[in-house]
């Protein structure tokens, strides 16, 4: 079994950098803003962003490679991440030193460094494990194809060698859209989502045409959910109505933005789909908050 560490790349100055821009950007935003919803939101927003920030700075941090006998292995988080590649399923392996040229699909990079799905110019779909990209090697399976950047990158070919794995090309082929409503996996959150802008959208005014609003209701809230105006309760529906058309423009787009990516890697589209579940949820809690409160 033969170790091998990473090429010293930028990409963890890079994401601890934007991490704290971000996060400099939405305490601003949160503490300018004077409105409940927008605050949920970015308080939400703010826990998923250093999340994932620290998600993909930590792999940047402890990421190194392994090659064995019968695969190698791709690991990251101090060993809690573990991607093994059976060496008889890689058909070949392309040498690149120069920037990354692709579309990322999913995860964090740039010319430089990219951890997570690409999409690379002639290569395909890529699982991106590179820390510069100054040595990049591109490992291909029928399925999907893998970056590493291993630091003695010599040393690393020739044990692909050793191991039956040589040089090759091969040409980019792009699947068809495939029809994302069969795919279970997307499917029921995408209901589940469907659902609940359905019911925060129709509910106030269903509750609205039964008299079971009062006359008089808060329209907008401060930060601490206090009531900052008021408005009949037709006007309070109606509110509560733009709130799920907006959440349901959301679903729509990130419904296109999977279809779209779809046709490059397919795994990637489940992404997509729990952010208007995400949101979805956010707005059912308040929306119910309120009720509850006012009623």
């Amino acid at each position: 079994m033969q170790k091998y560490s990473p090429k010293n790349g930028s990409g963890a100055v890079v994401i601890l950098f934007m991490t704290l821009c971000f996060n400099i950007l939405l305490l601003l935003l949160l503490s300018l803003t004077n409105s409940y919803e927008m605050a949920v939101v970015l308080k939400s927003g703010l826990v998923a962003l250093n999340m994932y920030q620290l998600y993909y700075l930590f792999m940047c941090l402890s990421l190194y490679y392994v090659i064995d006998n019968d695969e190698i292995k791709i690991i990251s988080l101090w060993g809690l991440k573990k991607v093994a590649i059976p060496t008889k399923e890689i058909s070949g392996y392309q040498v690149s030193t120069g920037n990354i040229r692709g579309i990322r699909l999913s995860g964090y990079g740039g010319n430089n460094f990219a951890i997570g799905r690409t999409m690379i110019d002639k290569i395909g779909a890529t699982y991106m494990y590179v820390t510069s990209s100054k040595n990049t090697i591109y490992l291909k399976t029928d399925e999907i194809s893998y970056g590493v950047s291993p630091e003695d990158m010599d040393a690393f070919i020739s044990s692909l060698k050793i191991n039956g794995i040589h040089e090759s090309s091969w040409e980019l082929r792009l699947k068809k859209n495939v029809s994302l409503l069969k795919d279970k996996k997307f499917t029921v959150p995408f209901v589940i989502s469907t659902l609940i802008i359905a019911f925060i959208t129709i509910n106030p005014i269903v509750q609205y045409l039964y008299n079971n609003i009062p006359v008089i209701m808060p329209l907008s809230f401060d930060a601490k959910f206090t009531a900052v105006s008021y408005g009949t309760g037709k006007q309070f529906a109606f509110h509560q109505m733009t709130l799920g058309l907006l959440n349901m423009a959301v679903l729509f787009c990130m419904y296109y933005a999977s279809y779209f990516i779809s046709k490059y890697d397919k795994k990637s589209i489940y992404k997509y789909i729990f952010v208007p579940l995400a949101l979805s949820v956010i707005f059912l809690i308040m929306q119910v908050r309120i009720f509850l409160t006012f009623r």
